[in-house]
């Protein structure tokens, strides 16, 4: 063979086996075009739920409305939708509750998250009896009804008694504002104000009657007031008061121990008001030395003297009595309400054996012309 014919089938043997990977390499290039890596597919989506929602009450044992933000979710292939279930606004029973969020991509992936919402047990409080005791300001006075008052009856201190409405008068009021909290109790409030009675003068000794019959789980002591206007010294008064506090104790009743509400000078009856704000101190410090609680009706009324305390200068307007029972409230809820989330063994922890009962009868006044 020749050199020629040599170096020409050498050419045609090196073209036959560059064809199968130029073929190759064309189809690999063809490929490319036509498939996506996984580099070119978004990222599964992630959802974050909303902040859990603050602990809500139940203030009748049904469920209750909550409503929660929305969720946020990053990533997936749109669109994206997130959801939650149940959804904010619903009705959630008593208890710890289970919200799930999910969001759902256009291609099916999901990402999910919970969080709890909490509907807490009614407010309940751990006694239900109550016995409010004290003089005329505890029975419910009208202090604003004797404009038309001769000034020689005045002077006397010789004037008809006239009781406010039940609605109107301390326990009254009390006795609405607990039942408006505690719907799943029945919570009673009975008025014990005896109309012209003293700390010293008869009313230790009633005190003593009164809670003999063990007809009440608590008792809201708030006297002195005629004590000052007759002269009596407050370190007798704080030691009937004492007296009071400590006969409660062995009875098993708890006390509560009320500072007596601020005087008129500007009124007939309201001559002894200097000596308030100083007995007031004693009976504070009296509160602390038996550890009881201390209800500050003085300092309530006495932010404005002139709304809260009657024509006579002695006696509550319904504003006062009002603003009085507000008070007494707020130190039962925070001294004897059980805490949320939490269920009392025995609503009736003192006591809790009451047959015969008696709620809502005050005491029948005397024709004693003091208050």
């Amino acid at each position: 063979m020749s050199l020629g014919w040599f170096l020409l089938l050498r050419r045609v043997r090196t073209a036959r086996n560059l064809c199968p990977a130029v073929i190759v390499a064309a189809g690999a290039a063809l490929s490319g075009c036509s498939s996506p890596t996984a580099a070119d597919t978004p990222p599964a989506p992630q959802v974050t739920c909303p902040p859990a929602p603050a602990p809500m009450q139940s203030l009748s044992g049904q469920p209750v409305t909550v409503n929660y933000g929305a969720p946020n979710s990053v990533g997936g292939s749109p669109p994206v939708t997130a959801t939650c279930t149940p959804v904010s606004g619903s009705l959630f029973p008593v208890g710890t509750n289970t919200v799930t969020c999910t969001a759902t991509d256009s291609i099916h992936r999901t990402s999910m998250c919970t969080f709890s919402v909490s509907v807490t047990t009614p407010p309940r409080l751990v006694v239900t009896h109550f016995a409010a005791f004290g003089d005329s300001i505890t029975w419910g006075e009208d202090g604003t009804t004797i404009a038309g008052t001769s000034v020689q009856a005045m002077q006397l201190r010789n004037l008809p008694r006239a009781q406010l409405p039940a609605a109107q008068t301390y326990p009254g009021a009390l006795q609405a504002d607990l039942a408006t909290r505690y719907l799943v109790q029945t919570v009673t409030v009975t008025n014990l104000g005896q109309p012209g009675e003293d700390v010293t003068d008869g009313g230790v000794a009633r005190f003593s009657s009164v809670v003999v019959s063990s007809a009440y789980d608590v008792v809201l002591i708030m006297e002195g007031s005629n004590d000052l206007r007759d002269n009596v010294t407050s370190g007798d008064i704080i030691a009937g008061l004492q007296q009071m506090i400590q006969t409660a104790k062995a009875r098993g009743i708890r006390p509560f121990l009320a500072t007596v509400p601020p005087m008129n000078l500007h009124g007939f009856r309201g001559g002894a008001a200097n000596l308030v704000p100083p007995l007031d101190d004693q009976i504070r410090s009296l509160a602390m030395s038996q550890n009881v609680p201390l209800v500050d009706v003085y300092a309530a009324l006495s932010t404005d003297v002139a709304t809260y305390i009657g024509f006579d200068g002695l006696h509550c307007t319904p504003a006062g009595y009002k603003k009085m029972a507000d008070t007494f409230f707020a130190s039962i809820e925070q001294t004897l309400e059980v805490p949320p989330g939490t269920m009392p063994t025995s609503v009736r922890l003192i006591n809790s054996s009451r047959a015969g009962a008696v709620a809502g009868r005050p005491a029948a006044p005397t024709s004693s012309a003091r208050k």
